[in-house]
């Protein structure tokens, strides 16, 4: 397995510059659900923008949609109480409560496959390390902003 490039590489840099440019959106074969979007905006702001793969997209997209189905199964959850109790009926388990249960380990696994956990991508100092270079990369990025760069429409 080739080892990765040095972040602090030239064409390491050139790189990360030229793939941040682009505008990073759900694939059209996974859309975002109408409340995901607050979510989507947060993973894709836990990584560099020139490290996301279309592969990647797709999986960001799908804990997304898992975060924003989390929080509405915990509002109904609350409301509706972990123990049901049907008139003249004898109590039961709320079944909402292992819906709950199933989406915090559907959203844990998305999040280590998508290395946006503590070890996923290896030590955190070298993975925090990696990406703050990249991120610093991606802020003073010429080819970003203004367009009095020409770039190919690629980029755009």
């Amino acid at each position: 397995m080739p080892r990765k490039q040095r972040i602090d590489s030239t064409t390491a840099a050139v790189e990360v510059m030229l793939k941040s440019v682009r505008k990073l959106e759900a694939p059209a074969h996974a859309p975002l659900d109408d409340d995901a979007g607050p979510f989507w905006d947060e993973i894709i702001k836990a990584r560099a923008l020139s490290e996301w793969t279309d592969h990647d997209l797709t999986c960001a997209s799908d804990l997304a949609n898992a975060m924003a189905a989390l929080v509405d199964n915990r509002r109904k959850l609350r409301s509706e109480g972990e123990v049901l109790k049907p008139e003249g009926g004898k109590e039961f388990a709320n079944p909402r409560v292992a819906v709950v249960h199933g989406l915090h380990a559907q959203i844990k696994s998305a999040r280590q496959s998508l290395s946006i956990h503590g070890r996923a991508a290896g030590e955190a100092r070298d993975v925090g390390k990696r990406r703050a270079q990249a991120k610093q990369i991606e802020a003073g990025n010429p080819l970003a902003g203004d367009d009095l760069l020409a770039r190919p429409d690629v980029f755009n």
